[in-house]
């Protein structure tokens, strides 16, 4: 019996040796990191964050293991972000302009009228990208990546080609941004949420609207707004983020690969948004729809306007947020030239 029980202390003597070894040259072992989306399994974002966490897992050898809660089925849209301040969750995904009460900066890809095309958007993700890191940080969050919605833009009932033709029509609003773009268009605000808008639009209760080609699709659009122009009004993005509690107590090794990770999935991601939005508007096309670029100077017309609602946002902002804006306005007129 003696010889048996030394043989087993033995064994664990060992065991304990290997294992701080293992310690002393940074192999932990295996993490579990849930992270709530609201998006179902079949939104481009989801399967982004999908592949995501499946890169990360075989990067560390199986030792990060990231697990995608989609549909919001471990917590709803709004508790995300306070979920993971909290602890509740390790990581989520959600709407950067949705994290707007934390910090003005957030808001910024969603000021409308700013960027005209995904090249303007990524611009402003380039400006922006440090800031919102360290707003993020501030918040114990570690950035991973973003990637942005297909964008935002304007279907009408009739003929749009001069400002005039916004008069008097009936735009569909959903929060203030909307109501101070119908104000200043001179058309009728409309309040219709997105639960409600397949039914508005079929009963005819709008004349035009600002929203994604895939929302459009989705509210069969067609039935009544038979034009669609792509102005770009804005293109939001949704980040995904860790705690950096949770990110902190990973080896270096392992941080540095799920950040090269979550490179790989950010330009992947700003690939899938420009293939989703293509394939969405080519359905628009072939249900009728008239889908086109916008008049130039129309164009310059909302540029204007977007100047303005900027100078709006400017006003609740501070310096930050004002050097963020002023490098991507740069950064943009030097690549025009």
């Amino acid at each position: 019996m003696a010889v048996i029980y030394k043989s087993f202390a033995l064994r664990i003597v060992a065991l304990s040796f290997s294992l701080m070894l293992g310690v002393a040259h940074g192999q932990e072992s295996s993490i579990a990191i849930n992270v709530a989306t609201a998006y179902p399994e079949s939104n481009f974002h989801t399967q982004n964050l999908l592949q995501y966490a499946n890169d990360v897992s075989k990067a560390t050898n199986g030792r990060v293991n990231f697990k995608i809660y989609p549909a919001g089925t471990l917590l709803k849209q709004t508790e995300i972000f306070q979920g993971v301040r909290s602890g509740k969750v390790e990581a989520g995904e959600v709407l950067m302009s949705s994290l707007v009460k934390e910090s003005p900066l957030f808001a910024i890809d969603s000021l409308p009228f700013i960027v005209s095309s995904y090249d303007d958007a990524f611009r402003m993700w380039e400006a922006s990208k440090a800031g919102i890191e360290k707003a993020l940080s501030e918040k114990g969050m570690q950035l991973l990546y973003a990637v942005p919605w297909p964008p935002q833009n304007l279907y009408s009932k009739r003929v749009i080609a001069m400002p005039n033709d916004f008069k008097g029509l009936r735009m569909r609003t959903y929060n203030p941004a909307t109501e101070r773009i119908s104000e200043l268009i001179g058309a009728r605000p409309v309040t219709i949420q997105a639960v409600d808008l397949t039914s508005a639009i079929a009963g005819g209760k709008l004349d035009m609207m600002l929203t994604s080609s895939s929302t459009g699709v989705e509210a069969a659009a067609w039935s009544q707004l038979r034009y669609y122009y792509k102005v770009n009004a804005w293109i939001p993005k949704n980040v995904v983020f860790v705690s950096k509690k949770i990110f902190a107590g990973l080896t270096e090794e392992n941080q540095k690969k799920i950040l090269e990770a979550a490179h790989a999935a950010e330009f992947r991601g700003w690939g899938l948004s420009r293939s989703s939005n293509a394939s969405y508007e080519a359905q628009l096309a072939e249900n009728g729809v008239h889908v086109e670029t916008i008049d130039p100077f129309l164009r310059r017309y909302l540029d204007r306007l977007g100047e303005n609602l900027a100078r709006d946002w400017l006003k609740q902002a501070g310096r930050d947020e004002l050097m963020v804006l002023l490098k991507y306005t740069t950064d943009r007129s030097m690549k025009a030239r």
